[in-house]
């Protein structure tokens, strides 16, 4: 694997990109044509800029694309929601990416809300018992496979968005909103091996960081994806060489910030290719939070990439 620059777009409504819920009850992209024609303007600027790869967060935390029963037991994904695949894959095909969908976030766990009609969070049940963990991998994730499996702009599956933070004694002391580490590598496992069986693709995890790389290693991936922000400088060095991290497939550097940082998006960039990093993929596009910097983050790369890097 040769050094990738990827970005994170990450969504453009959190949770609401794919499948429908009250709060849009004719469902994600499928319907919304002005976000169409944002995403495919951000991804064209990114792929001018020499982005290659995307990082694209699709059922969140389960308050769309999910069909469940009363009792929380997954059923089936949305017939909305596989309109909106659709349609996410053929913006990455017009902008020439290659896309690592990510298919569920430690916000799954978190405490249970309902707003204005939607349930947020609240679904650790799926995969601390063993039952709704089955009928997650048979209904949810098998079915996405098979429809994806072969999709040839899907370069990878990111399981799930940081799964620390919603296991008990990795990244949380919570026992409510949290998993045994039990239950969330059994249900890493078995999904890794599920992308195995069914596609050609590669799977991964995007850690936190590089301090709890422990929670996903023997899984079965093909490569890691820690993340990195300034606060884990301290303990988990971007400069430390991933060959010290004990892994025995490439890392990839799954996120960094490009703004309120200590280093500059260039530097940042720089510095996880001296350290052997495979790939990375900046935070981020389109997410409204404070290490988000498209304009510098796109310079950055432009920077880099042989194509556009100024004379």
């Amino acid at each position: 694997m040769s050094f990738e620059l990827g970005a994170n777009l990450p969504w453009v409504r959190y949770g609401g990109d794919f499948g429908a819920n009250a709060w849009s009850p004719d469902g994600g992209l499928a319907t919304r044509p002005a976000d169409q024609q944002l995403l495919l303007d951000v991804l064209l600027r990114l792929g001018q800029a020499g982005v290659t790869r995307l990082r694209w967060f699709f059922l969140c935390d389960g308050r769309a694309g999910i069909r469940f029963r009363e009792d929380g037991a997954p059923v089936e994904i949305q017939s909305q929601a596989w309109r909106d695949f659709d349609v996410a894959l053929e913006l990455v095909r017009k902008a020439d990416l290659s896309l690592m969908p990510v298919l569920f976030d430690f916000h799954l766990c978190r405490s249970r809300r309902v707003i204005n009609g939607v349930q947020t969070g609240g679904r650790s049940r799926l995969i601390s018992h063993a039952d709704l963990r089955l009928r997650l991998l048979d209904n949810i994730v098998g079915p996405l496979l098979a429809n994806y499996g072969h999709a040839p702009e899907i370069a990878a599956w990111d399981l799930f968005n940081e799964p620390e933070w919603a296991t008990f004694g990795v990244g949380t002391w919570n026992p409510v909103s949290s998993v045994s580490r039990t239950a969330m590598r059994g249900f890493l496992h078995a999904a890794a091996a599920r992308v195995h069986a069914a596609t050609r693709q590669q799977v991964t995890v995007g850690t936190a960081s590089a301090l709890t790389l422990s929670l996903v290693r023997g899984l079965g991936l093909d490569f890691y994806q820690p993340h990195w922000y300034d606060r884990f400088e301290a303990r988990a060095p971007l400069g430390r060489h991933t060959t010290t991290l004990e892994c025995d497939a490439p890392v990839v550097l799954g996120e960094f910030p490009t703004c309120n940082s200590a280093r500059t998006p260039g530097e940042l960039l720089a510095t996880a290719e001296r350290s052997g990093y495979a790939a990375t993929y900046f935070w981020s596009a389109l997410a409204d939070d404070g290490f988000t910097h498209l304009e510098q983050a796109t310079a950055a790369v432009a920077d880099r990439n042989p194509l556009t890097a100024r004379v």
